[in-house]
């Protein structure tokens, strides 16, 4: 029976050699092995919240190529996967399951398609860009208008990821780490994130990735197809959807709220052998803001599994 107490043990801070070097957090346990995967811009520091809540299972929290404390690789969805099977092999693990949110996401679901010895894959919130064909059937437009909104979409979201991620003076960061820890309970989270992947140089600090590369990773969301990566799992996947409403956001496209709305109802409603969906009244970073209620639906997934 898996344990359902987090260990006594401290996490431990592992890198894992190889081109690029990988920052990995350890914390042992007992039963399957959770390898996990933050979003873009973000660091294994998001999992702290969800981390105690796993029942007790090791854990694995990689801070993906050019984030946080690993190195820098090419921004490439099949470079995220490579630098999974190569942790999963680094530390001989065995039917693991991989679990990640947004970027961290689509990397967990393509690695349950190339990799049948897998337990299971969750993706929280990893979609890609909305397909254009859905987007227009569910807003009641023509398909040159949806692709028209998505890319408004597409380019106001990478604006503001870079944007996030510019260099700024020292007293600015500072100022925006009290910010975080005025959010709530997972506002030491974001603080600690942003102080993982901060470096610092005559003055400024600058959040790793930084803009030109963010931009890349962006590129990334290109290589994922859900319908495609879903018809070809080798291995149990359990996707969660947010079903909040997305909050008004200063700028946002007009649609903004009504392509994502579209988006999630398509993945509700996608169908493949292997695949469990499940739609969570959360917002987009669940792991952070719900954790509780995703761990449920993650361990209520494993042991379905009988893991």
């Amino acid at each position: 029976m898996t344990n359902t107490t987090p260990s006594a043990e401290p996490a431990a801070e592992v890198r894992v050699p190889g081109a690029p070097g990988l920052a990995v957090r350890v914390r042992p346990g007992e039963g399957t092995p959770l390898v996990l995967l933050h979003g873009l811009g973000r660091t294994l520091e998001d999992w702290e919240p969800l981390a105690p809540l796993l029942g007790g299972r090791p854990q694995y929290a990689v801070d993906l190529r050019g984030h946080g404390r690993s190195e820098d690789g090419s921004c490439t969805l099949d470079g995220l996967v490579d630098d999974v099977i190569r942790v999963l092999g680094h530390f001989g693990l065995e039917r693991a399951a991989v679990i990640g949110h947004s970027l961290g996401g689509m990397v967990a679901a393509e690695t349950a398609a190339r990799r049948s010895d897998l337990a299971a894959a969750v993706d929280i919130e990893g979609h890609g860009w909305p397909a254009a064909e859905p987007t227009a059937a569910r807003l009641g437009i023509g398909p040159e208008e949806a692709e028209m909104q998505i890319g408004l979409v597409r380019v106001f979201t990478e604006e503001q990821a870079a944007a996030f991620l510019t260099p700024v003076p020292a007293d600015a960061f500072a100022a925006s780490l009290d910010g975080y820890l005025e959010l709530g309970p997972y506002g030491g989270a974001m603080a600690a994130g942003a102080r993982r992947s901060a470096v610092e140089l005559d003055g400024l600090v600058a959040p790793r990735p930084g803009p030109r590369a963010v931009r890349a990773f962006y590129a990334a969301f290109d290589e994922f197809s859900p319908a495609r990566t879903t018809r070809r799992l080798l291995a149990p996947l359990l996707t969660l959807v947010s079903t909040a409403p997305v909050p008004a956001v200063p700028g946002a496209p007009i649609r903004f709220a009504d392509v994502l709305a579209a988006q999630a109802a398509t993945e509700l409603e996608r169908t493949a052998p292997l695949l469990t969906t499940h739609a969570l009244d959360a917002p987009y970073a669940m792991h952070l803001t719900r954790p509780e209620a995703v761990a449920t639906r993650i361990g209520e997934f494993l042991a379905s599994l009988g893991r």
